[in-house]
């Protein structure tokens, strides 16, 4: 009975370390796999940036007149807000890029406290009305038919709605940025928040400018728009007409959109662009 006892033991030890080994083979051969938890905070690896400027650096850039030796552009990017599916590939850039933030989204507040805490410049994008009426507008657009007291409460909420702002661009607006009494009354507000107000230019008699330098404030206006449409060979082409811009004026401002077509060419084209000369800054440096 003892006997019996014994040598079933010692199968069932037997059959253990076979498992055992086996088990072991077969994790041998197994692929390995890495368990790679949820990224909280995006963080630019460097090695990314090699490879880019190596992967570009056979993309010959046209040859041009340079006027200016290092001339400084500014890239503003509008309509953050809406999602923010797009914000690693746009913090993978690498890049001064300012953005242009729509107040009262669902991702407004996230993503400017997001790119703020990353040096990002930020400016709210303020909703003014357009010309057309076939124009989808934003909540809380700024209309020419209020006064001034609805214009001035209306601006003080959505400045209050979007952190570590430091000026203001005109969303849509060729209606609002018409109308001088609309203007002052906006460039008054931002006087008295210390902030500059950068002109989207979406329409040619824009009097922006006036009135700003009449409230004392900052004034900056777009050079050029580089992604209407949303093409990457008409953005790619847009930029080296940015490029040629800059080199022949000293500076120049270009505005696009947060959309991943843009963000794309901006990670393959800033590169080329900065070791070419050109000095990427935030849009404040450009303000005057």
């Amino acid at each position: 009975m003892k006997k019996g006892r014994f040598f079933a033991g010692a199968l069932i030890l037997a059959a253990l370390i076979v498992g055992f080994m086996i088990g072991r083979l077969d994790f041998r051969r197994a692929p390995s796999y890495r368990y790679v938890p949820a990224v909280k905070s995006i963080v630019v690896p460097k090695i990314v940036k090699k490879k880019a400027a190596v992967a570009i650096a056979q993309t010959p850039l046209p040859e041009i007149s340079k006027k200016f030796k290092n001339p400084k552009v500014a890239v503003v990017m509008d309509d953050f807000g809406y999602n923010a599916s797009d914000m690693d590939d746009f913090f993978a850039a690498g890049y001064p890029i300012t953005l242009s933030i729509l107040p009262n989204q669902r991702y407004s507040e996230k993503i400017a406290r997001e790119a703020h805490s990353r040096g990002y410049e930020v400016i709210l994008h303020l909703p003014l009305e357009a010309s057309k009426d076939d124009v989808k507008e934003e909540p809380g657009t700024i209309r020419t038919s209020m006064n001034d007291s609805e214009i001035t409460s209306l601006l003080n909420i959505e400045l209050a709605s979007t952190p570590h702002i430091d000026g203001v661009s005109n969303h849509m607006g060729s209606k609002a940025t018409e109308d001088r009494r609309v203007m002052s009354t906006v460039a008054g507000v931002l006087k008295k928040k210390k902030m500059y107000f950068f002109d989207s230019l979406t329409s040619r008699k824009s009097v922006a400018r006036e009135a700003s330098i009449d409230a004392g404030i900052r004034y900056g206006r777009r050079d050029i728009f580089l992604d209407i449409p949303n093409d990457p060979s008409y953005i790619e082409k847009q930029l080296l007409a940015l490029r040629k811009m800059a080199f022949a004026k000293g500076s120049a401002i270009a505005v696009c959109h947060d959309r991943h077509n843009t963000i794309s060419v901006l990670k393959k084209m800033m590169p080329l662009l900065a070791e070419d000369g050109i000095n990427f800054v935030f849009l404040s440096e450009l303000v005057k």
